[in-house]
Parts: C-alpha cells; structure tokens; sequence
C-alpha cells in the first residue's frame, strides 16, 4: 500500500444556514473512524454553543491575524462574521489516515473546491422552505429580519447544489447520517 493510499480522505458538508449540518456533524462526531473539524468564526457563540466543540470562537483582530499568517485554508464573511477553516488539524488528521469531515458554508465550499480537489463535497438540504423557517425560527437565537436574511441567502445558495458530488436531504437525522456514512464509507 502505497503513501497516498494511507491517507485518509477529506469530506467537506455545507448547505444553507438551518439545513441541519451542524446537528449531522454533531452525530457523526461519535463515530471514532472520523475526525471532524472544528471551524473558526468572529460570531457569537449560540446558547448551547461550547468554544472549541461547535467553533473555535475569536475576535475579528485575531482572525485577521490567521488570515495574514495563512494558517486557514479558506474563510469567508457571511453575513457580517468571518468564518474559517483551519489547516493544522486537517493536514494532521489525513496525514494520519483519518477521514476528516468539515462543515461549512456555501461559500467556503466553493473555495475548498479549490484547494481540496481530492475532497467529496456533500449538500445538506432541507426538505422544503417552510421547514427551513421552522429550523431557524426554532433556534430562537436571530430575530424576524435575520431570519428573512438567512432564508434570501438559503435560496441563492440553494442552486449551488449541482456543484457537489453528493445532495443528502436531511428530512430526518438517522437517515442523513445513514446515508453520509454510505458516502464515506461505501467508496462513493
């Protein structure tokens, strides 16, 4: 077996804001095959956010800061916080032939389809707009306007999915996460 045979894989998630990726990522967190990366962002924490677990939270001085330093393989502003991926735990972990899940947004996926062109790119989409409005409604963390923001954004990042090798739609956890594992795991 070869070097490059022992390495494990990157697979980045991402779909619009409520599609349920962070609650995917969260179960596959448990499984122990898998490593998945923590995000680095200049938003506030939600209620039930930890730093470290859901993101790696900082100041805008400081992103800027692993911006110039090019400790970050992507990030983007989204909605008037920067969002990140950090390279160190990535390299490391695909170094060490584990698989590496990412979540992030829309526009972070397409600028890893970049500079990951080995990584399998899956959308997470909501079954339909109004469950998507119940998602983020649910959240109670953002207010009317923010959520009509957020749902603008969804529909335009919405027609991105053709770019993605694979579009899961997350009507129910168990069977979002059974059928992401099929996509890591089956060699798709």
């Amino acid at each position: 077996m070869s070097e490059r045979d022992k390495r494990g894989r990157v697979f980045v998630i991402s779909g619009p804001s409520g599609s349920g990726k962070t609650t995917l990522c969260k179960e596959l967190r448990r499984d122990p095959r898998l490593r998945v990366g923590v995000s680095v962002t200049t938003r506030l924490p939600r209620d039930a956010e930890k730093n470290g677990v859901h993101y790696r939270f900082c100041s805008t001085e400081e992103f800027e800061r692993m911006i110039a330093a090019g400790e970050l393989l992507e990030h983007a502003k989204v909605l008037g916080n920067y969002y990140g991926t950090p390279r160190e735990p990535l390299e490391r972990a695909v170094a060490e032939g584990l698989n590496y899940v990412l979540n992030i947004d829309v526009q972070g996926a397409m600028t890893l389809k970049m500079v990951l062109p080995d990584a399998a790119f899956i959308f997470v989409a909501p079954p339909d707009e109004a469950e998507l409005r119940r998602r983020l409604e649910k959240r109670g963390t953002e207010t009317e306007d923010q959520i009509s923001q957020r749902l603008e954004l969804a529909k335009r990042e919405m027609e991105y999915r053709k770019y993605y090798d694979h579009v899961v739609v997350n009507d129910t956890v168990e069977g979002a996460v059974a059928r992401i594992k099929e996509i890591i795991f089956g060699g798709n």
